[in-house]
């Protein structure tokens, strides 16, 4: 009698793990997604991962499992390991029509742009006898953009600059701007002449604008790590001075545009005042990866002459490195013959920073030194 019942459980047992083996992944629906799409360093949002079985049969053990780069921090480190990536595997027990939701706080405490990958559920028979798993397919992403940094300093150094720039340069005439018409004088383009004004007083008239003044800042930034010793806080340090910078240029209606020396980094983006381009570059900037490598920033400075030609010169440079070496500096003494020039050289709190930034500046040239603690 007992051999009889202990092969029904046999049996039984069988035909059960054939049966689940067959049903489990039936009418489950698990999807995975950030409470943002979007948010700058040092922010914290939630991963939500809902888990929907719609059948009868329940699933006493249903493991959800994905990974992502380990720099994003999960505030709950249960059934979380970090290797090179960082590696997180959630244990549910769902009975059968049931829906369970579960907030998963992060902590973005660094640039760049995170992905959910190679997600999974694992599911076990009765006694984890045996083991069931299926890929699933999840488009959870978050972008962190560079941190927003003090930039205080630098933006009154700028708008001194750019004042001064403003006073040595001669005003333009905005043609959306009229104002009043008057007398022709030899002076006056052609274009100008009011014609049916004209015709009505029997003498030539003009159409005269108010005049605007033209800003524009060209930002350069380098993110070249090449030394033996790696100094990264510094580079993140240089990405942030140049975000936060072209938030505000943008944000105060200055016409603001970008170049840097990532190798797949492409044209200079021209200066304008389209707050669009600001998305763009934040993105861009939280794709970087160093590994991607890296063009020399001297050469980039130089720019092509065809692009060059677009700049007018009453554009403030820009130029954020910690790498300011002799070729640099002697290329941006040339440029600023033709542009006003500001340097940003960051450097670790303490340290020597280049010798030649203690040099008499050319005319239209500065330099701020920009601390940065070790971490």
């Amino acid at each position: 009698m007992f051999l009889f019942l202990l092969l029904g459980i046999a049996i039984v047992g069988v035909l059960w793990d054939f049966y689940y083996k067959k049903v489990w992944i039936k009418d489950v629906d698990v999807k995975l997604w950030f409470d943002t799409d979007a948010l700058y360093a040092g922010g914290q949002t939630k991963l939500y991962e809902v888990i929907e079985n719609r059948k009868r049969t329940p699933l006493p053990v249903l493991e959800v499992g994905f990974h992502t780069k380990k720099e994003l921090d999960f505030a709950d480190t249960e059934n979380t390991s970090v290797s090179d990536f960082i590696y997180k595997r959630d244990v549910f027990s769902i009975l059968g029509r049931q829906r369970i939701t579960r907030e998963i706080a992060v902590n973005c405490k660094k640039r760049g742009h995170y992905a959910v990958s190679d997600a999974d559920l694992t599911t076990h028979t009765l006694l984890y006898k045996k083991s069931y798993s299926v890929g699933i397919e999840t488009d959870a992403s978050i972008y962190v953009y560079a941190k927003m940094t003090d930039v205080s300093e630098i933006m009154t150094v700028c708008e001194r600059m750019l004042g001064t720039l403003q006073c040595a340069k001669r005003l333009y005439e905005d043609p959306f701007a009229f104002r009043t018409i008057r007398g022709y004088t030899t002076d006056d383009p052609m274009k100008t002449i009011n014609w049916k004004a004209s015709a009505k007083t029997g003498a030539l008239m003009v159409n005269t604008f108010d005049s605007v003044q033209s800003q524009k800042v060209m930002i350069f930034l380098d993110v070249a790590d090449t030394g033996i010793l790696k100094q990264e806080a510094l580079v993140e340090e240089n990405i942030a001075i140049a975000a936060t910078l072209v938030r505000k240029l943008l944000r105060q209606g200055i016409e603001t545009g970008f170049a840097w020396n990532s190798k797949d980094s492409g044209e200079w983006i021209l200066p304008t005042n389209k707050k669009s381009i600001l998305i763009e570059l934040e993105r861009m900037l939280a794709d970087y990866d160093a590994a991607k490598g890296t063009t020399a920033f001297s050469e980039l400075v130089t720019g092509k002459k065809e692009t060059q030609e677009k700049l007018t010169d009453d554009t403030l440079f820009i130029v954020i490195t910690k790498n300011p070496d002799e070729t640099l500096w002697n290329i941006l003494k040339i440029q600023s013959k033709d542009y006003a020039i500001l340097v940003i050289e960051t450097v670790y709190r303490g340290e020597q920073q280049f010798a030649h930034t203690k040099e008499p500046m050319p005319n239209g040239m500065r330099v701020l030194v920009r601390e940065v603690e070790r971490v």
